[in-house]
């Protein structure tokens, strides 16, 4: 982990949920097909202590030929941690290469590892699928750093680092999808990431995906996570297993 200078990004909660309230109050004015994706996780991991929960809330919708989507993470049962856990902010568009359309987007996402701990993601994505197959490849730059709370609570001298910067990392996700009816479809990924975490890319995790249609409107899903070390690392660091069931519900 390289350091960096005594730096540090911070955003508050208020202004965090304020930009997903300005999001929705514009949906008429400003956005056009907007869509909400909402879910609730369960799981269990070496840190969790046993069962933890969460929900997630992302809304997405069309501005001109760029895509918009914000949301954030609450967590029910980690200890000792905010129960406002992730917030992020994602805007993308196509372009096209040798006939082959690419999806090509930029985000950012902050989280509070702990009460004294912060992480913030900047990175790019490109995104290409076929009828079976989606291939998504990208970069991002990490920033660990000390709040300000924290800073003050343990009276670190000038002289002590409270940010810690990765320069890059490498993101990858490889998809599998399947259409079994009109209405039934399914998607398996090998990736290091997901909604609003970033692993090493030494740390690959399964992710698998069933998704009914009810509508054009409405559909639900249900998400099945799994996550060890892996790749030159040691088996027994163990991650864990989480289960989602959401809902994407499209409001105009």
């Amino acid at each position: 982990m390289r350091k960096k200078g005594n730096r540090r990004i911070v955003l508050s909660k208020t202004k965090l949920i304020g930009i997903l309230f300005f999001f929705l109050s514009c949906q008429n004015t400003v956005f056009s097909q907007i869509s909400l994706d909402s879910y609730a996780e369960v799981g269990s991991n070496a840190v969790s202590q046993g069962i933890y929960g969460s929900i997630s809330a992302q809304v997405s919708g069309q501005f001109g030929s760029f895509n918009l989507t914000t949301g954030g993470l609450l967590s029910l049962s980690n200890e000792g941690a905010d129960i406002f856990s992730a917030y992020s902010l994602a805007i993308s568009n196509d372009i096209e290469i040798n006939k082959h359309k690419i999806d090509v987007s930029g985000f950012y996402l902050w989280k509070p590892i702990s009460s004294d701990l912060r992480e913030t993601n900047f990175g790019l994505l490109a995104k290409y699928r076929t009828r079976h197959f989606g291939y998504i490849i990208g970069l991002n730059s990490r920033i660990y750093s000390f709040s300000r709370s924290a800073i003050i609570r343990y009276n670190f001298p000038d002289s002590i680092h409270t940010t810690f910067w990765e320069p890059f990392n490498a993101m990858y996700r490889f998809s599998y999808y399947q259409q079994f009816s009109p209405k039934l479809s399914f998607e398996a990924s090998i990736t290091n990431y997901d909604r609003y975490f970033i692993q090493q890319e030494t740390n690959p995790m399964i992710l698998t995906n069933l998704t009914y249609k009810y509508n054009s409107n409405l559909h639900f899903y249900s998400e099945l996570g799994y996550m060890q070390a892996g790749l030159l690392n040691m088996h027994v660091n163990y991650f864990g297993l989480y289960l989602r069931g959401g809902v994407i519900w499209r409001l105009n």
